[in-house]
């Protein structure tokens, strides 16, 4: 029986490494030089901000010394809020405030608080995950005034900050000029592809990763061409989706005591609800449909409150020849 992960493996790509050094270098050009860059990561969902914010908190833990608490990197999740005030406390709280962020008269404390906090704790790089959120209230009002805290909060802190969330998270921060100013860096999470040979092999990699780290390699060869499109298919070569895909074959191996093989996969998808028809690891390779990511998601500002202002994402659609060869269908 193989021993399973203590939690979802972290799977480094070269996007990653090259955020991961800027995290570095955005503490460093502040350590060194008295400069508080700051970074906007945006991204589809799944694909992989987060698990990325929280393996680098991960390398840098919080240290707990005799007089203080010493956080190196606070990451946060920004979760749905109405107002400055509100946001204020979730931060307070996240920061581990003594009073909960209660006992402020008014915004002004709450803020004066939250720039002592930040500094007794010696916070070197803040990433604040999810902003997409204040877009979503659609009160211009809030995005405003929230656009404008951020803009305080790194004038008054000098603290780097990470700005994370879903593409439309641009016009957050581009919503005020001063805070546009101060992102100087800006990164895109890349889709993974199959369409072509190198893309395909960067694919094949995670596959050939996440099987390592579940220790099903020895049973069947995920990361071989076929089955690597067919996972593709399965999962539109969305990272969490994907690894949701191997962890939850590792698991049903594990249980039903079976091998893995391509039909443990094709009860995977039949345990999610999906038809042996559009099964993907059921049907023949020539069936397959292939869907790559080419526009990214955004978000419409003239929808009513009560309609879905979310733009989808555009894909263009592939197939593949019984030769495992992949082909243009879209157009």
């Amino acid at each position: 029986m193989n021993s399973p992960p203590s939690e979802r493996p972290f799977i480094k790509s070269p996007f990653h490494t090259e955020v991961l050094d800027l995290f570095d270098t955005l503490r460093l050009k502040k350590k060194r030089y008295g400069v508080a860059s700051c970074l906007l990561l945006t991204g589809e969902s799944g694909s992989g901000k987060s698990e990325l914010a929280k393996h680098y908190v991960k390398m840098n833990p919080i240290i707990e010394q005799l007089e203080r608490t010493y956080i190196p990197v606070l990451h946060f999740e920004l979760r749905s809020v109405s107002n400055v005030e509100e946001f204020l406390k979730s931060l307070l709280i996240g920061l581990g405030d003594p009073q909960m962020g209660r006992g402020a008269k008014n915004k002004v404390e709450l803020y004066d608080r939250l720039i002592n906090l930040i500094r007794t704790t010696c916070v070197e790089l803040f990433i604040l995950d999810e902003i997409q959120v204040i877009i979503e209230r659609r009160s211009a009002q809030v995005v405003v005034g929230i656009a404008d805290l951020f803009k305080d909060l790194i004038k008054d802190t000098e603290i780097p900050i990470v700005f994370m969330g879903m593409p439309w998270s641009k016009y957050l921060v581009d919503s005020n000029r001063q805070l546009k100013r101060r992102i100087a860096y800006r990164r895109v999470f890349p889709p993974y592809r199959v369409s072509n040979k190198k893309d395909r092999d960067d694919y094949r990699r995670l596959l050939k990763l996440l099987a390592n780290a579940y220790g099903l390699s020895s049973d069947l060869d995920i990361s071989g061409t076929a089955m690597a499109l067919r996972c593709f298919a399965a999962t539109n070569g969305n990272l969490s989706l994907t690894a949701e895909l191997i962890s939850e074959a590792f698991m049903m191996s594990e249980m039903e005591d079976r091998k893995v093989d391509i039909e443990l996969f094709a009860n995977v998808l039949r345990s999610y609800g999906v038809d042996d028809e559009f099964n993907s690891f059921l049907v023949s390779i020539d069936k397959l449909v292939l869907n790559e990511l080419v526009v990214n998601s955004d978000w419409h500002f003239g929808y009513r409150a009560n309609k879905n202002a979310i733009i989808d994402a555009q894909f263009v659609t592939y197939g593949v020849s019984k030769e495992n060869k992949v082909f243009c269908l879209t157009g």
